[in-house]
């Protein structure tokens, strides 16, 4: 059912994401998931992390699926990237807490944006900027998000015909918040603290052999429906125009740079997850658009959703 909902391109579907994201995080408010985590960021007040986690996930939900439509990388124009990405942000009960992740992802999914705007455009300095500017940003508040400046330049030779100003230009927004990072830390004394080694943290301190049984069901169950999915965008990529080709080439790049983030957060799997949630959503939902049985589609959501269900409360 859900499925069929949004698959429509009615804007009123934007109001379910938000209940849907209210229904996944208003638990939280009343029980205590029993994950103590250290490296979250935390209000004083409950209401309030959860009240911001909620707001920026269903920005982040509607904003991506524009992109999605904007750039038409699934088959129709729809809301199931919205519903992909809320479901994979808010799957384990362990995410549901105000983390950097949270607040990082709404800077990478801005700068992605810019950066599929440049194709076909003759000068692209300002959309390198503003990209390397929201990409330094979202490495501030979650430092492993640095990799995706590898992403831009490859964007920028790859679907454009660079100059060596366009690197040039990207480097100087990237370093701008750097730069004033790093003065501030200066001006009030705490320079000699500053070490990046500090800033490769683990957020989510939970291994696979900690999970209950309906956790690591639902591990396996969100693994095999990726494998499905990337099997279905094999066959998009050879259907597809060159344009779209091309920018879901960029988006299986920004899964793979974002798998190699385990390298620069201690291996916390689930910080993995989900900053490749934003690229794993579109893949998801070409799939889903992709299937010819619609109550297929369906059944497999709902066994999704199910899962989740029971993982919340073993």
């Amino acid at each position: 059912m859900l499925i069929g909902i949004f698959k429509s391109n009615q804007k009123i579907v934007n109001v379910l994401t938000l209940l849907m994201v209210v229904a996944f995080w208003l638990p939280t408010l009343f029980v205590d998931s029993g994950y103590k985590l250290t490296n979250v960021l935390f209000s004083i007040h409950k209401w309030i992390d959860v009240t911001l986690s909620v707001l920026l996930i269903t920005i982040q939900s509607v904003y991506l699926n524009r992109i999605v439509n904007e750039y038409k990388l699934t088959k129709n124009n729809s809301h199931l990237t919205s519903l992909i990405f809320l479901v994979l942000n808010c799957c384990f009960v362990f995410l549901l807490n105000f983390n950097q992740l949270i607040v990082a992802n709404t800077f990478i999914i801005m700068a992605v944006h810019r950066l599929l705007k440049m194709y076909n455009v003759k000068s692209s300095f300002a959309l390198l900027f503003n990209s390397g500017l929201l990409i330094s940003i979202a490495s501030i508040i979650y430092f492993p998000c640095v990799i995706y400046f590898v992403l831009m330049w490859i964007v920028l030779i790859y679907i454009t015909t660079p100059v060596w100003r366009d690197f040039i230009i990207s480097l100087l927004g990237f370093s701008l918040p750097f730069i004033y990072f790093v003065t501030y830390k200066y001006v009030f004394g705490s320079l000699d603290d500053l070490m990046v080694s500090d800033y490769l943290v683990n957020i989510f301190n939970v291994h696979f052999s900690q999970l209950s049984l309906f956790q690591k069901i639902l591990s396996i169950f969100i693994v095999l429906i990726g494998l499905f999915a990337f099997a279905g965008l094999l066959q998009t990529l050879g259907k597809s125009v060159v344009r779209v080709r091309k920018m879901l080439i960029v988006v299986f790049l920004m899964f793979l740079l974002g798998i190699a983030t385990l390298f620069l957060n201690q291996y916390d799997y689930m910080a993995t997850f989900v900053m490749v949630s934003i690229p794993l959503s579109v893949i998801i939902a070409n799939y889903f658009l992709n299937l010819k049985k619609q109550w297929f589609a369906e059944l497999v959501f709902l066994c999704l959703m199910i899962t989740i269900i029971l993982s919340y409360f073993s």
